[in-house]
């Protein structure tokens, strides 16, 4: 009677005969009952879950099978692991008709089976017809919500199962609900839950503890993160390396590596947050270090490690390593993933090794857009515009990315009448504009000093509905204000851009005091800091700069204070260019001196001393002007700037005998000047001019211009300095 209503609840031509028919399996012995469940969990329990099916399946044509609420769950199991879903749903069916549908085990085994076979909606219906359920049960739903990513349902199951049917969660759901909390920016349901576990008493297990901790980490909590730790009762590698990693994202390298240092034991993972901890700091050569450090410790790096050192490799500009680094990729044979690949391409070509980049180019059996692209914009940067474009055009897949990466690669490196041309030729394909491609035309327009080209990028934003996010209206006031239009740069930022960042501010107040609106720019700075915005070191250049225009030492000298002492920011070569700069426009040229030989030592010491170097050109001062140029010298022997600006003190004091020695000097040394570049947009087309160039074909032109101004300005008493 039992197996007729078994056998009714299949339909026709059931999965399982074709299951049967695809599995070569040698036939398999009936067993009597007790031994049947036995058997079929034996299989599940093996791996074999095909198996534990056709075992099932023989017994039901045999009609010896008696089942009860344990079979189905080992069924559902074994379908599972196969997968099999429409087998499920089939005993799923049987489990209703033969009316076991109503046992938790049986329901709990359903909503997990479910799950597995990502099909939420069937899980979540018999989940909400169960009159009973268990731990089990809400554990299996929300794991199931919280394995696809569906943050929100995971919340609304929990505040459901707390607040409505007054459940306590067990330590799994609160791990999930936490997660849940972290991976959707829910601070605030994250501080509930953490209150319902301080209120009720609950243990911080392990797992529990470092959700807690991962959750603070991530909105960047540290201190109760810290807290969180020290309660713990018990710690592991994944509780340090929460610390290790959330310290260094937040820039708190010193507090990172504090921690990985008196860490018990350390895996790879901790050596890995604390080196890509450095990459994202820009602090490569620590990187490079630690990596050496693990080496001798005999810790194996994986391909995470090896991601990150290639990309400070890349950074610093160091080949050596990166080559040592891909000659331990091949000694211990890592396999060559296409990430992998594309790190080492990136490597050689941002340390300008070209030939290699390209022989691994070739060795690469799996390209795409990312490899070429990487290729393209390593042969621009090398100057190879020409061979750049044919690698781009040669692209079997291009997209939206691969235009952008060219066209801002020939902006960075000034090939202006490229980029537009480019930006030109994107509009005729299948691919939109977006806001990265205007950020890099409008710093064309911005470098070329093109208004109206600028003003035609901007009605461009709009006719096509691009968002004007905080980035593409940081780049829109830097254009105006280049381009002399410090209104409309204004007019952007009080009234177009609803969003701000730091970046916003601080160009807005680089442009007001590249305009000479030192009081402007100042009184911007403090309204930035009322409105709660924390400053960056590109914040100082720009206030510093203000100060610097506005001859205002003292208040200059306190935001440098402010930015060291308050801020905590390190200075960079620009910052004390600038406060050089503030001295010597002032002709405060001894208290500049002794501002730059108190500075700790700083990788591009050339800018400061060409900063003080032109100070006293403009004051004359020929005994300190001497001295700054040996100072420059002693760093790049090579530096034709250093000699034009110490010979244009000569001529200004008329010391004409040591005007002659300097430019011998330079023919003694091979020193040649390099000719200035200067590039102007007519009427929509670039045009460049080197000095001394008579390329140009309207160069006749534009020198009979050159002379008829000379003479007039000679006509109005004013001497003129012309070199053609």
């Amino acid at each position: 009677m039992m197996m007729a209503v078994i056998s009714s609840s299949l339909p026709p031509h059931s999965n399982f005969q074709r299951l049967q028919r695809k599995t070569n399996q040698t036939p398999i012995l009936t067993c009597a009952y007790p031994f049947q469940f036995s058997s079929i969990r034996e299989f599940c329990l093996r791996s074999m879950p095909q198996e534990g099916l056709l075992l099932y399946l023989k017994l039901l044509q045999d009609g010896s099978l008696v089942p009860d609420s344990y079979l189905f769950p080992t069924l559902l199991k074994a379908c599972a692991m196969i997968p099999a879903p429409s087998e499920g749903t089939q005993i799923h069916a049987s489990a209703i008709k033969l009316q076991f549908i109503a046992d938790t085990y049986v329901q709990n085994s359903l909503i997990k089976f479910y799950c597995e076979c990502r099909r939420i909606g069937d899980a979540r219906k018999v989940f909400d017809k169960m009159s009973e359920r268990s731990d089990v049960s809400w554990n299996c739903i929300v794991g199931g919500y919280a394995e696809l990513g569906c943050w929100e349902d995971v919340k609304v199951l929990f505040w459901s199962m707390v607040e409505q049917f007054s459940v306590a969660p067990s330590f799994v759901v609160l791990v999930r609900m936490l997660n849940a909390c972290t991976r959707s920016g829910d601070y605030h349901s994250g501080r509930r839950v953490h209150r319902y576990i301080e209120e009720n008493g609950v243990g911080l297990s392990l797992n529990l503890g470092n959700a807690l901790m991962n959750m603070y980490v991530k909105f960047g909590e540290m201190g109760v993160a810290r807290q969180l730790f020290f309660r713990m009762p018990d710690r592991d590698v994944v509780s340090w390396t929460t610390l290790v990693s959330g310290y260094a994202g937040l820039g708190c390298l010193k507090a990172s590596r504090e921690i990985f240092d008196t860490m018990p034991e350390r895996n790879v993972v901790t050596w890995n947050a604390m080196i890509s901890g450095y990459v994202l700091n820009a602090c490569f050569k620590e990187a490079v270090s630690l990596f050496e450090e693990m080496l001798v410790l005999d810790v194996k790096p994986d391909k995470a490690t090896i991601v990150s050192l290639l990309s400070a490799c890349a950074a610093l500009g160091d080949l050596l390593t990166g080559r040592t680094i891909h000659g331990y990729i091949e000694k211990v044979r890592f396999d060559p993933t296409l990430d992998l690949s594309n790190s080492l391409l990136g490597m050689y070509s941002k340390c300008r090794s070209m030939d290699s980049a390209e022989r691994l180019f070739e060795t690469m059996a799996v390209r795409n857009e990312v490899t070429w692209t990487l290729l393209m914009v390593g042969y621009v940067k090398c100057g190879e515009k020409e061979v750049a474009l044919e690698i781009f055009n040669k692209m079997p897949c291009k997209d939206a990315i691969s235009w952008n990466a060219l066209i801002a690669s020939f902006s960075q490196c000034s090939y202006f009448k490229e980029a537009l041309g480019l930006f030109q030729e994107m509009q005729k394909t299948e691919f939109s504009s977006n806001a990265i491609t205007l950020v890099s035309i409008l710093s064309v327009c911005a470098r070329v000093g093109s208004l109206e080209l600028g003003k035609w990028a901007h009605s461009f934003i709009d006719r096509n509905n691009i968002e004007m996010d905080a980035h593409l209206g940081s780049s829109l006031i830097d254009m105006y204000a280049k381009c002399g239009c410090i209104e409309l740069s204004l007019e952007v930022f009080n009234n177009v851009l609803l969003q701000k960042d730091v970046l916003t501010w601080s160009t807005m107040i680089r442009g007001l005091a590249m305009h000479g609106h030192g009081k402007l720019a100042l009184d911007l700075f403090r309204k930035m800091l009322d409105e709660g915005v924390k400053p960056d070191g590109i914040t100082f250049i720009g206030v510093l700069s203000a100060c610097s225009h506005g001859g205002l030492v003292e208040e200059g000298c306190h935001f440098f204070h402010l930015m060291t002492q308050i801020y905590g920011i390190p200075p960079e070569a620009e910052h004390y260019s600038c406060m050089v700069d503030l001295f010597g426009r002032l002709g405060l040229l001894s208290e500049a001196k002794h501002f730059i030989e108190n500075i700790a030592t700083t990788s591009n010491g050339e800018s400061i001393w060409g900063a003080f170097l032109g100070a006293c050109r403009i004051h004359g001062n020929v005994e300190l002007a001497e001295y700054a140029t040996s100072r420059l010298l002693e760093m790049d022997p090579n530096n034709s700037g250093a000699y034009v600006l110490l010979s244009n003190v000569y001529a200004k004091a008329s010391k004409w005998d040591r005007v002659g020695v300097i430019r011998n000097m330079m023919k003694d040394n091979g020193v040649q000047k390099v000719p200035g570049c200067s590039s102007i947009e007519v009427n929509g087309a670039v045009h460049e001019f080197f000095s001394g160039d008579v390329s140009h074909p309207q160069s006749k032109e534009i020198y009979m211009m050159l002379h008829a101004l000379e003479k007039q300005l000679e006509s109005s008493s004013h001497i003129v300095f012309v070199k053609m």
